[in-house]
């Protein structure tokens, strides 16, 4: 078992959608009925907030990770997919990122249940968001340079965050120390 402390950055804008109830109460309109949106404060419903600040939640960096995993083929076959999903547990839950409030407001446009499109208002953060966490990997066959290649794929080609696909999201692996 290898413990690493992990520090990223965002190499583009960073956008949460944390689809709180009345987050997916926008989404969920019936057919035939124009949705309406209040753009003064509806982005505080996608926002990952508490007491302590705002944070992201560890399972975004995992999912990055189980999806940079696919992308790397292991001998004989297969991919590092399984053994992401097995063996990376990323501490803590909540990754606090020093702020209290976005650093602007971003829009876009999902789907709804009946194909029309929606406005949403995301927080949106600043490329050059330094995020550091804690990684252990359980499994000893997995070497620093196959977790470091992972990070790789992860951050330029699946990013964290919502609008992924918009190319938002992406982060670059700045530091991956083993802890004694």
């Amino acid at each position: 078992m290898t413990k690493y402390s992990v520090k990223i950055r965002t190499i583009v804008p960073y956008l949460q959608a944390r689809f709180s109830d009345e987050a997916q109460k926008s989404l969920q309109i019936k057919a035939g009925i124009k949705a309406k949106v209040d753009d003064s404060d509806s982005w505080k419903n996608l926002i990952y907030k508490d007491d302590k600040g705002i944070y992201i939640p560890q399972k975004q960096i995992r999912e990055s990770l189980v999806n940079g995993g696919k992308s790397i083929k292991k001998k004989p076959y297969g991919s590092f997919k399984e053994a992401v999903q097995s063996y990376f547990v990323i501490t803590p839950d909540k990754i606090y990122i020093g702020k209290q409030k976005p650093d602007s407001i971003s829009e876009s446009y999902p789907s709804r249940k009946d194909g029309l499109r929606v406005k949403l208002l995301h927080p949106s953060f600043d490329a050059g968001l330094e995020i550091e966490f804690e990684l252990t990997v359980t499994n000893d066959d997995i070497d620093q340079k196959t977790v470091e290649l992972i990070f790789e794929k992860a951050g330029y080609e699946k990013g964290i965050g919502a609008w992924r696909a918009g190319g938002h999201g992406r982060y670059e692996l700045l530091e991956l120390k083993v802890i004694k």
